[in-house]
């Protein structure tokens, strides 16, 4: 079985390497993005959108797994 952990980071894998449709098929078509007191971004289409202007270059990401 995969975990959250293993998905989140093979996910953020992809965008690493500037993959965004490697990222986005870890996502749902209704997903949404929540840049709190921001914006909300509503879909895979506004989230490619989105990383396709904001991630012109590569980023490395830091994350830490929370159990609920």
């Amino acid at each position: 079985m995969v975990t959250n952990k293993v998905l989140l980071k093979t996910a953020n894998e992809a965008l690493e390497k500037g993959d965004i449709d490697g990222f986005l098929s870890f996502c749902t078509d209704d997903t949404e993005w929540v840049f709190i007191g921001e914006k909300t971004l509503k879909g895979k289409e506004a989230v490619k959108q989105y990383l396709e202007e904001a991630y012109t270059e590569t980023t490395l990401f830091e994350y830490q797994c929370y159990k609920f």
